[in-house]
């Protein structure tokens, strides 16, 4: 029981507990036993007057030199228990320098001591995975890079070689498989930017938003031959409106690009405390099974339909990390080719309409 009221005390009272409990054992213990001890030499010895003084003199120093000792002991065993965690946290964040992460800290109170070892045992996890993720970045930009920049070499390759000869055609082929590059940069761009920075969140009239979205992107749909059906509700979110108008860009794009039946449906309600927003298609397959795995960066449901498309794999992983730092969520339900992606994002708590 003490010993859990005790590791829940602040860092400041443990040590005020022990500097009280050393000074009053020192105290109690060299008075009592002077006491005795004078007693003694008066009641069985008669000593009394100067000779007195001296024996009490010397006994109490004696006394206070045991008594300094033991107390000396004590207090450096509580204080050594105390110091401990800060070694170790100095030790951990040696390794962590080094780019090792070890285990975490054991976290034995609940005083400063022990919510630092906490905070510093959620830090070093945070830096583990974005290390982890970073190299994981690093690979999949390899790899992604790899397939574009191999047919750019071939191509050209077999031009300086004389082994193809320059047409329009090939030169379009070579054109798109650059341009692809240079997408893929930007997203690539976007995507870190979107990671580091952190926006300004204002009360925004989402349905604006969605609607000058649709129409940035009619004569996409006409082109595309798409028809398209809305259904939105007023409401205010609490969000940054780049940020919003760079998800429904992302999410409309993919319309465009995977569509298989020329429709789309765009739903905008109030669901509680969010505001939800619903894109409906019927597209090339994505299974089930993987809804959530579409949001990863390079994440391909169908690698040969990529190339078709010239897409990244990056846009839902920028539109999954705008939608988080809002304070909101992104999903998709599908049974394979009729989907509804869809994003919450947290109402304004003032409603103007």
């Amino acid at each position: 029981m003490w010993r859990t009221k005790f590791t829940q005390m602040s860092l400041f009272v443990k040590l005020a507990l022990i500097n009280a409990m050393a000074l009053g054992a020192v105290v109690l213990w060299s008075g009592s036993a002077i006491k005795d001890y004078a007693c003694l030499l008066v009641n069985d010895y008669e000593i009394n007057g100067p000779i007195l003084n001296s024996e009490l003199h010397i006994y109490f120093l004696q006394i206070s030199i045991i008594a300094f000792s033991i107390v000396f002991l004590l207090y450096f065993l509580f204080l050594k228990r105390l110091i401990d965690p800060l070694k170790n946290l100095t030790q951990h964040a040696a390794f962590i320098k080094k780019g090792v992460f070890p285990e975490p800290l054991p976290v034995t109170s609940q005083d400063e001591l022990g919510k630092l070892s906490e905070a510093f045992n959620n830090m070093a996890q945070t830096l583990k995975k974005n290390d982890e993720k970073r190299d994981q970045m690093l690979k999949d930009i390899s790899h992604e890079l790899r397939t574009p920049l191999t047919n750019l070499n071939g191509y050209l390759e077999g031009l300086q070689t004389g082994i193809i000869e320059p047409t329009p055609a090939l030169y379009g082929i070579l054109l798109k498989e650059s341009k692809r590059l240079t997408r893929m940069a930007e997203q690539i761009n976007q995507l870190e930017g979107w990671t580091n920075f952190h926006q300004e969140s204002q009360m925004l009239p989402v349905q604006k938003v969605i609607e000058d979205a649709l129409d940035s992107f009619n004569l996409s749909f006409e082109k595309a031959g798409i028809s398209v059906d809305s259904n939105i509700e007023k409401g205010n979110v609490h969000a940054s409106e780049d940020a919003l108008k760079q998800v429904m860009s992302i999410m409309l794009e993919n319309v465009c690009f995977y569509d298989e039946k020329s429709w789309v449906k765009i739903i905008g309600a109030v669901r509680g405390k969010m505001y939800r927003i619903e894109w409906h298609n019927k597209g090339q397959f994505i299974d089930p099974d993987h809804s959530e795995k579409v949001f990863e960066r390079f994440y391909r449901a169908d690698f040969s339909r990529t190339l078709k498309t010239g897409g990244s794999g990056l846009g839902l992983s920028i539109a999954k990390e705008i939608i988080t730092m809002s304070g909101g969520r992104i999903g998709l339900q599908t049974d394979g080719t009729e989907h509804c992606f869809w994003a919450d994002i947290p109402l304004s708590d003032k409603e103007e309409f």
